[in-house]
């Protein structure tokens, strides 16, 4: 499957740890692909990493947010989290 990140277009993969915090924590692909593609985004300090994160109005869990690394071609997801908060 395919995500838009910055204006470019991604093939996703998702680390099994990715996998096993979205099931804890209720989200789907979908959820995981519209965060990213439609999330605010804040830089890691680590190059090409990143925080993204959305408000679910569904969700009493927010923000719900997914760790990403950009490795042409691929974006990586690492993990999910939810009530996360910027800092």
């Amino acid at each position: 499957m395919k995500v838009r990140f910055n204006n470019r277009s991604y093939e996703v993969v998702f680390t099994e740890h990715a996998r096993e915090q979205m099931l804890l924590r209720g989200l789907s692909e979908e959820d995981v692909l519209h965060v990213i593609q439609n999330g605010k985004q804040k830089a890691k300090p680590t190059k090409g990493k990143y925080w993204v994160f959305m408000h679910f109005p569904s969700r009493k869990d927010n923000l719900v947010c997914v760790a990403i690394s950009i490795e042409p071609p691929n974006v990586i997801v690492i993990t999910t989290l939810v009530n996360w908060s910027p800092k």
